[in-house]
């Protein structure tokens, strides 16, 4: 045997010692240096971060400053924890090590993502408050009251500590493998869990990537209109048309658009809920004010001539502990409750807008330059980088957006039950303040208040039968909105006044070729079919556009004769309500038999369709069935939404569509019951 046989002889049976011992020293960096790692982290988000909270340093943003620093120490403590309890002496112990890593890759990996995705940010700030003194002064005194332990100067030295650790974890687990024979049972185990923290790292990247394409675009909503301007340039310009053929394309069936089910879907439940979202907002706005509203009315408290002291008392008593306590209380708590909230839900739905729609635009020039592809078989450096921007930014939505709708969607829920409970605790709040104000006088009533509820109801359905019987027998013949006598003088002009029609309601299109017409304008008749030559549509001219609309919806113009000096039957049919037994009298059920009459000029009367309270002295008050005379059918300004009227002897402007006209036969007694 030779001398260099002899010493690779030695280096056989000692090697494998030497790995060992290599092994244990890595186990034991491992461990110990992840005991320090969660010490100093410790340190840094006790000792430093409350130091600085006790302060309370203007303008100091501690939250955007630490990040999640807190979910990293947690998962830390519970890794090291893990670690800790491998050691039994076993020879298994590199088996259990590697299954703590495969068991806390998804937990490190969403710590770690967020604080590395977070420390740009982090070093802003810091770089900005080195600027200020103040902080500046704070920061260095609060970072010396830890530096005995460290010896450290700068709060950065505790900042960039996890993203460092998190770039160690598969080089120390490399450096175990390295010492670990292939043959040894948790060889396998252990390769696993070194490329798992290395997926880690590359995921964490990914994500980084994907939040600077996602932050380019969202501040590029925020541009100037003079930002906006300078960015139009030939390349620009390029783009938009070739985006404007790929649209073309698609709405003429020429190319087929790309079509993502789960992002379509996704980005439809997102446009919901936004929706959603905006109209609670507003809704509650509304509602705010409405309740502001009712806290400035001023309730009639005087009821000495009605009730006795005592019951007036309790009357005022409740009203100023509803006002002054229940009322105030109840807007405070719904406005920081659900308003403001809404608020802030409404306000996060601006990125994600931004982005969807940049995805519209990316998705165009992905379908270009893949058609490009298809046909000279490669792409440019900008084409590929173009499409690699797209499917950076098609992975980010359909990884974030279900996300954010989940969350948005749990908020919106919580929302709404605070509602409920807001509303609960109202009712209760007026429940108690009746038991303790006004339950002394309720019983001395002579009906109890159910009883006494039920038997208006009753008188109201009475009266109102009686008023739907007789507005309805006034209302015989078609009920028409004021002329527009211009228009029909227009399609006068035109045709026949054989073809021309007047719409007895409001007609919303629905369609295309339909028309949108308000009850009482004036068409005329085209055609008496649709294109498919069904009867239920007709083609009619408005006067300007010419459409379809409901055939059902159109009754024959009748001419307008000379008025006779007929008297005004509605004002006296409508008086009869107010006389009980004697209007159920007089409403009565008309005879079987026509009455035999003369017949009589057809007379138009304007009354009032709806209740209209005057906002001031030059408006009028309406009442539904009013007789009103029309002085100038429009405003000051020529517009004719608003009439010059005059009713019960009070002038004012009044909207016209609050109007409506009557036709009615000649005489009081074309309608004597």
């Amino acid at each position: 045997m030779d001398g260099l046989s002899y010493y690779e002889e030695i280096d056989k049976f000692s090697s494998p010692g030497k790995m060992e011992q290599k092994q244990m020293k890595a186990i034991e960096e491992l461990i110990t240096s992840e005991e320090r790692y969660l010490a100093l982290l410790q340190l840094c988000a006790t000792d430093i971060r409350n130091h600085l909270q006790f302060k309370q340093v203007p303008d100091l943003d501690l939250e955007g400053l630490f990040g999640n620093i807190d979910d990293v120490i947690l998962v830390s403590s519970n890794l090291l924890k893990h670690l800790e309890d491998t050691a039994t002496g076993n020879s298994d112990r590199l088996l259990l090590i590697s299954n703590v890593f495969l068991t806390f890759k998804q937990e490190l990996e969403d710590a770690y993502k967020v604080y590395c995705v977070n420390y740009d940010n982090i070093l802003l700030l810091e770089s900005i408050y080195k600027k200020n003194e103040n902080i500046l002064k704070e920061i260095t005194e609060s970072v010396k009251t830890v530096k005995s332990h460290t010896g450290a100067m700068t709060l950065t030295f505790y900042l960039v500590m996890p993203v460092q650790r998190i770039l160690k974890y598969p080089l120390l687990l490399e450096t175990i493998l390295k010492n670990t024979p292939q043959s040894d049972e948790g060889y396998e185990a252990l390769e696993k869990a070194t490329k798992a923290m290395q997926e880690v790292n590359i995921n964490i990247n990914e994500y980084k990537g994907l939040k600077e394409v996602a932050n380019k675009y969202i501040r590029a909503e925020h541009l100037s209109i003079m930002d906006s301007i300078c960015r139009i340039n030939p390349h620009s310009i390029s783009k938009k048309a070739s985006r404007l053929s790929q649209v073309i394309k698609h709405e003429t069936g020429i190319l087929p658009k790309t079509k993502d089910k789960d992002y379509d879907g996704m980005v439809k439940l997102f446009n919901t809920i936004e929706k959603d979202v905006t109209t609670l907002k507003k809704n509650a706005q509304h509602y705010l004010t409405n309740v502001e509203h009712f806290q400035q009315l001023n309730p009639c408290q005087d009821f000495s001539d009605l009730v006795d002291e005592h019951v007036a008392a309790c009357y005022r008593g409740f009203i100023e502990k509803l006002y002054q306590q229940v009322i105030p209380e109840f807007k405070r708590r719904y406005k920081s409750i659900i308003y403001e909230p809404l608020c802030v839900l409404a306000s996060l739905f601006s990125g994600p807008q931004q982005l969807v729609r940049k995805h519209k635009d990316k998705i165009l020039d992905y379908e270009k330059i893949q058609e490009k592809i298809k046909q000279e078989g490669d792409a440019s450096y900008d084409e590929k980088t173009t499409v690699k921007t797209y499917e950076t930014l098609h992975s980010l939505l359909l990884t974030e957006l279900p996300r954010f709708n989940r969350i948005v969607l749990q908020l919106q829920e919580q929302i709404l039950q605070a509602i409920i409970n807001i509303y609960r605790d109202l009712a209760n709040n007026v429940l108690e303040l009746i038991n303790q104000y006004l339950h002394e006088f309720l019983p001395n009533l002579e009906y109890n208040s159910q009883q006494q509820t039920v038997e208006t109801l009753e008188k109201s359905i009475v009266k109102l039968e009686e008023f739907s019987q007789i507005f309805e027998s006034i209302m015989e013949q078609i009920i028409e909105q004021p002329l527009d006598q211009e228009k029909l003088n227009v399609l006068l002009k035109r045709y026949n006044p054989s073809k021309i029609y007047q719409v007895t309601s409001n007609i919303s299109g629905s369609k295309d070729l339909d028309l949108t017409l308000q009850m009482g304008d004036f068409v005329a008749i085209l055609q008496s079919t649709d294109t498919k030559g069904k009867a239920n549509r007709w083609l009619v001219d408005s006067g300007g556009r010419r459409g379809f609309v409901p055939a059902g919806k159109l009754s024959p113009y009748q001419p307008e004769k000379e008025p006779g000096g007929n008297k005004d039957l509605l004002g006296s049919s409508l008086a009869d309500i107010g006389d009980g037994t004697n209007s159920r009298r007089r409403s009565c059920h008309l005879p079987e038999t026509p009455l035999s009459l003369q017949p009589r000029a057809m007379r138009y009367q304007v009354i009032a369709a709806y209740h209209f309270a005057a906002r001031g002295p030059h408006e009028a008050n309406l009442q539904p069935g009013e007789a009103v005379t029309i002085l100038e059918a429009h405003d000051k300004r020529g517009s004719t939404e608003w009439y010059l009227v005059e009713v019960n002897g009070q002038k004012g402007y009044v909207p016209s569509n609050y109007l409506t006209k009557v036709s009615v036969t000649g005489g009081r007694n074309s309608f004597a019951l």
